[in-house]
């Protein structure tokens, strides 16, 4: 009897341990360019005056158009299925490889097999669809400490299809908030492209259900401010994602209740340095609400995937993709930029 109490001692000390350890670590915040994964692209050609991007916040493959998720008001935590997953993923994968041509593609939300996917490797096929290309990848959700089957890991990635010079991040303020203990790391991935035009490429995906969208207007003016130093040291700037505020006014039908709307805030203009312009298409909707599965019409659904870019850039052309939300909550967007003189060279 005694040796049993001593063993279940000796477990439960295990226990408060590692649960104490898992909560520290998974409290820490704080990013830094060592957290970046790149794979170099080998004999990529480097960057001329125009470029092709495109982004796509792929909800991690959990997120088509059958499903809810409850931090937007909905009902579950979890796909449908795990064949909804698969159908989500070959979508996000065949979609990738129709656009081949792009010189960047800027993604959100790539994550690899865990719980809230059914263990469907998003990145994987992404990276598949993308290959021969040069890799970033920021992990900004990522329980560690916690093993597989039960492991989640979630990020920003850029591919490119032109020659690199190198990786980096700009860290951003945090919410107090986390889920299960895990607090997100907000950071801004970028890729700075070789050749004459020096252009920076970066990735972002600001905070989502702050209160009052307090926290990611802190981290929209502190991106700003570093985007503005970018472009004062002579860099041409292309900031590109999900942002979390309307980018631009839209009005297509919908029925949907406005307590759902309670993360919707628009894109605050003074955050904008003088000459800076937001690049986005209103005609095509580009995130829907996940209040309840999607049914056109009855949904919300707005602008708030799109780019910022500095005033050395001229955008040509700018396209949403209408894929009836089929694959994802997001809908890709692409946009064309070319290089012209400005103040900051």
């Amino acid at each position: 009897m005694k040796r049993a109490l001593i063993i279940l001692a000796v477990l439960i000390a295990a226990g408060a341990l590692y649960v104490a350890a898992f909560l520290a670590v998974n409290h820490q915040v704080s990013a830094e360019a060592s957290d970046i994964r790149r794979t170099p692209g080998e004999a990529l050609d480097e960057a001329d005056d125009t470029l092709d991007i495109l982004i796509w916040n792929v909800g991690y493959g959990g997120l088509g158009a059958d499903s809810d998720f409850v931090s937007d008001g909905g009902e579950h935590l979890f796909p449908p299925s795990r064949q909804a997953v698969r159908a989500n993923v070959a979508g996000i994968e065949s979609l990738l490889l129709s656009q081949a041509d792009a010189d960047v593609v800027v993604m959100q939300e790539t994550a690899r097999g865990g719980p809230v996917n059914y263990w469907i490797d998003v990145r994987a096929r992404a990276e598949h669809a993308l290959r021969d290309r040069d890799n970033t990848f920021f992990s900004d959700f990522k329980t560690r400490l916690l093993p597989w089957p039960l492991h989640l890991e979630h990020g920003q990635a850029l591919y490119a299809r032109v020659a690199v010079q190198g990786a980096d991040i700009v860290a951003l303020p945090a919410e107090d908030s986390g889920f299960l203990g895990v607090r997100r790391r907000y950071a801004s991935p970028l890729i700075r492209l070789a050749g004459d035009e020096n252009w920076t490429i970066a990735s972002v995906h600001l905070a989502a259900f702050d209160e009052d969208a307090v926290v990611r207007t802190r981290q929209l003016r502190e991106l700003m401010a570093w985007a503005q130093g970018e472009y004062e040291g002579g860099r041409r700037v292309v900031i590109g994602g999900d942002w979390n505020f309307q980018l631009a006014q839209t009005d297509f039908p919908h029925t949907t209740d406005q307590r759902f709307l309670f993360w919707l805030f628009p894109f605050p203009q003074d955050a904008l340095p003088p000459g800076w312009r937001i690049a986005a298409d209103a005609t095509i909707p580009s995130v829907r609400t996940n209040h309840k599965p999607y049914v056109a019409g009855e949904n919300y659904v707005t602008t708030i995937d799109g780019f910022v870019v500095s005033p050395n850039v001229a955008v040509e052309s700018v396209r949403g993709f209408d894929l009836g939300f089929e694959h994802t909550d997001h809908q890709p967007v692409r946009l064309r930029v070319r290089a012209i003189e400005g103040a900051g060279e």
